[in-house]
């Protein structure tokens, strides 16, 4: 069972099929090496989604007056968002500046620790920029990372590393709202981490208010309630790898997770939803979850000898943001509002673009842009030059979600030397005209997945090209080439 067919039926939807690759403009560009004919066509690859889906795609400030349940869904919610680099580049201010339309908090990781039997922990502070930070308006959230079995941590050392980096980022210049605890707690060891927020907490400035995450298995322990009495606010992270066949999230799974902890909650909360993927390897000891950081993993199981399934999973957009839709229905008051995880920055390989994460954070429309660019890499700069020209063709997507890519692209070409095909695609010349076709067997290969992946709701697809993705399908050697119906001399 594919992705759409996984949530068919809570997001009906009808797809347009294309056989034919067509468009009506052309608009030609240059760069500093190449001269490109960049043939600009929309592959109207869009669902046409029911009305289910299409309500989650409207934007939030529409008229909402005609029910009782649309004027609760008008609540204000807080929009935040996860820094979550270990090492800062360039990319993190434009990032930091693009986000601000959307997203009206930052939670930035500061500072890491690994505990050790030894109690020699490591930790690592991240360098921050401290002066893009403060040229940020939006209230920030120091976060501390505490890998491990918190009982196996230095308790004091833990201290007085919390103390000290607030007392650098206020020496610095830089205003905190608060910090966040994110410890994955065993539930049995909850009442020694609640021990640990008591002490951090009675140490902590009062101007700060002191969050931690919460594991959704700590919901049905009786260690959890307690927590409130020592913290200002509770995040309650409802995505992770548990199964691969559930995907990085399970909407109705989170929906009971979110109910249940309003009836247990004393604090305000927030809900912490991804905007990531991750790789899988499945192994006779478990899963492996590998994200932007490439795992060495072997080619087979060392126990049984077996080849390594690995699967590359994706939060669905479509899906968090019909779940953003109904977390904005929820009438408990305790409910702040979510924390996306995480911030993208350029070159990132695992996580929505920007534009994907704001169009969903902001209830806007979600369709893809697949078009295609044909670019002249050998432009005829003089009258004696030869008179072909090698064209290299590029399928980009401009729009903010994934799209499939074309099944058939019909190019008109004139005397054409040589040709080929890449990444799945194949290339005939017929009568004049250069056809890239998708096969039969890799444009329907979702349901001919094995079975231990094909029930994953967050499966990522060979034949789709993610929003800002690029694919290079192919190269011809010709006097012109340009899509049937527009000349490109």
């Amino acid at each position: 069972m594919d992705l759409r067919s996984r949530y068919s039926s809570l997001f009906p939807s009808r797809r347009t099929q294309f056989k034919h690759f067509e468009a009506k403009d052309f608009e030609p560009r240059r760069s500093k090496s190449l001269q490109a004919i960049h043939s600009t066509f929309s592959l109207l690859l869009a669902l046409s989604f029911g009305s289910v889906s299409l309500g989650a795609c409207q934007p939030a400030n529409q008229d909402t007056s005609s029910s009782k349940a649309d004027t609760v869904a008008q609540r204000k919610l807080s929009q935040e968002v996860y820094v979550w680099q270990r090492q800062w580049r360039d990319a993190n201010q434009s990032a930091l500046v693009e986000s601000q339309s959307a997203f009206n908090g930052v939670r930035i990781l500061a500072l890491q620790a690994h505990p050790k039997p030894n109690g020699a922990d490591i930790w690592f502070e991240v360098r921050v920029n401290h002066e893009w930070l403060q040229a940020d308006p939006r209230p920030k959230v120091a976060v501390i990372r505490l890998d491990g079995q918190l009982t196996r941590l230095n308790n004091r050392e833990a201290l007085q590393k919390i103390l000290a980096l607030i007392q650098d980022w206020q020496a610095k210049g830089t205003k905190l709202a608060g910090i966040e605890i994110d410890h994955d707690s065993a539930s049995s060891k909850l009442a020694a981490y609640n021990a640990f927020l008591r002490e951090l907490k009675s140490q902590l400035p009062h101007t700060l208010k002191l969050s931690i995450t919460s594991l959704p298995a700590w919901l049905s322990s009786p260690a959890f309630p307690p927590l409130f009495d020592n913290i200002d606010e509770l995040v309650l992270q409802i995505h992770s790898v548990s199964d691969p066949r559930l995907g990085l999230f399970d909407a109705t799974q989170g929906w009971q997770w979110v109910e249940q902890l309003s009836q247990l909650a004393k604090v305000p909360y927030l809900i912490a939803l991804p905007s990531y993927g991750s790789a899988v390897y499945s192994t006779a000891s478990g899963y492996r979850v590998e994200s932007e950081v490439p795992m060495r993993m072997p080619l087979a199981d060392t126990v049984t000898s077996q080849h390594l399934a690995r699967q590359e999973l994706m939060a669905d957009p479509q899906v968090l943001q019909s779940f953003v839709k109904k977390l904005h229905t929820f009438t408990d008051p305790k409910l702040k509002g979510m924390i996306w995880f995480r911030l993208p920055l350029e070159g990132d390989k695992r996580v929505w673009p920007l534009s994907t994460l704001i169009a969903v954070a902001k209830q806007q429309a979600l369709a893809p842009q697949i078009e295609l660019e044909i670019l002249n890499t050998e432009p005829r700069l003089a009258p004696e030059a030869p008179k072909t020209s090698l064209f290299q063709l590029v399928l980009v997507n401009k729009g903010n979600i994934a799209g499939e890519l074309p099944g058939q692209l019909s190019l008109a070409a004139q005397a054409c030397s040589g040709y080929d095909a890449q990444n799945g695609y194949q290339a005939k010349l017929t009568q004049g005209t250069l056809v890239w076709q998708l096969p039969q067997a890799t444009s329907t290969e979702r349901t001919a997945e094995p079975a231990s992946s094909q029930f994953a709701p967050n499966l990522i697809s060979a034949v789709e090209l993610s929003p800002n993705g690029r694919r290079v399908i192919g190269w011809a050697r010709c006097e012109s080439l340009y899509l049937q119906g527009i000349y490109a001399p």
